[in-house]
């Protein structure tokens, strides 16, 4: 007669288990990649950290919400825990939502714009003879000519770029909405980009235009990391995400239209753009409202007369 053994599961094991089981069924129903290692990102460490965390789930939970100083980083995981806590409870895991009454308010959308002078120099300290320097430097051009998020500029494919046209094709399942677009490049950045896939060895058979040194996808932790990296390196306070502010900002002011601009950022929400509004100065008014002259519809332009004492 055969002998089998009981395994037995631990609180620990049946956490993960119920984080693979979550993961896998968001991904079944659209979520993507990105979507999904940011919820193991912020979900893993608290099993780690409270291996009883399916037992007393109300203490881990407020506990490890409460450590961060960074308040996008408490939203972040308030926002993901309110997601898992609720299929735990659906899935019959535990009996009572450890979120109830938890609110998380989105701090304010105001980034620091880098300038234009620390863009340049970010640059110009990158080595064009290292391939990983070359590829960050592209990465952030093509960031600052177009908006996209740090996903979509690691999951462009060589089929994406149209040298010809001058566009990029930005892949549904690398956006953060889910919806594809397609957004035009700079002649400059376009033979930026160009330059570079020419450097990428045939050999490595990859589809990617910004892949590893090994040919693999590129990351967009790993991509922030080596911004991170060079950061420290020059003392600098570089952020991927206030390129694509930057770029809003000045796409916002230079053509005044805030429904291209939703469309270039891939906003699927108009309201998500109106929070650009908020780089824009009182020079920027001055210059909309001189462009506009609603007035001259109804009066002729006077003549400033010249008077001499």
């Amino acid at each position: 007669m055969m002998n089998t053994t009981k395994v037995l599961r631990t609180p620990y094991r049946n956490a993960v288990t119920a984080l693979d089981t979550f993961c896998s069924i968001r991904k079944a129903e659209g979520a993507s990649p990105i979507t999904i290692s940011n919820y193991r990102s912020i979900i893993t460490p608290l099993i780690r950290r409270f291996p009883l965390f399916l037992k007393e789930p109300r203490r881990a939970i407020v506990e490890y919400i409460s450590e961060p100083e960074n308040q996008w980083t408490r939203f972040s995981r308030i926002k993901t825990l309110k997601v898992f806590s609720t299929f735990l409870v659906e899935e019959g895991v535990l009996e009572e939502n450890p979120m109830r009454g938890i609110k998380n308010p989105m701090p304010r959308k105001k980034a620091n714009l880098p300038l234009l002078e620390d863009v340049k120099d970010f640059l110009d300290s990158l080595n064009p003879k290292r391939f990983t320097d070359r590829r960050l430097k592209v990465m952030l051009l093509v960031a600052y000519d177009t908006g996209l998020r740090r996903g979509e500029l690691c999951g462009l494919q060589r089929d994406d770029f149209d040298m010809e046209g001058m566009t990029l094709t930005v892949r549904p399942e690398t956006s953060k909405v889910r919806t594809g677009r397609i957004v035009p490049i700079s002649p400059q950045v376009s033979q930026e980009i160009r330059k570079f896939m020419a450097l990428i060895p045939e050999e490595w058979k990859t589809p990617y235009i910004f892949p590893t040194e090994q040919g693999e996808p590129l990351t967009p932790q790993n991509f922030g990391r080596q911004v991170g990296r060079k950061n420290k390196e020059l003392g600098s306070h570089m952020k991927i995400h206030g390129l694509r502010h930057a770029c809003a900002t000045e796409f916002l002011r230079n053509t005044g239209n805030i429904a291209l601009t939703a469309q270039l950022l891939g906003h699927t929400d108009i309201k998500t753009t109106s929070a650009f509004y908020e780089h824009l100065d009182l020079r920027d008014l001055k210059v909309a409202h001189s462009q506009a002259n609603v007035v001259s519809r109804i009066l002729k332009p006077s003549k400033i007369r010249n008077t001499r004492g």
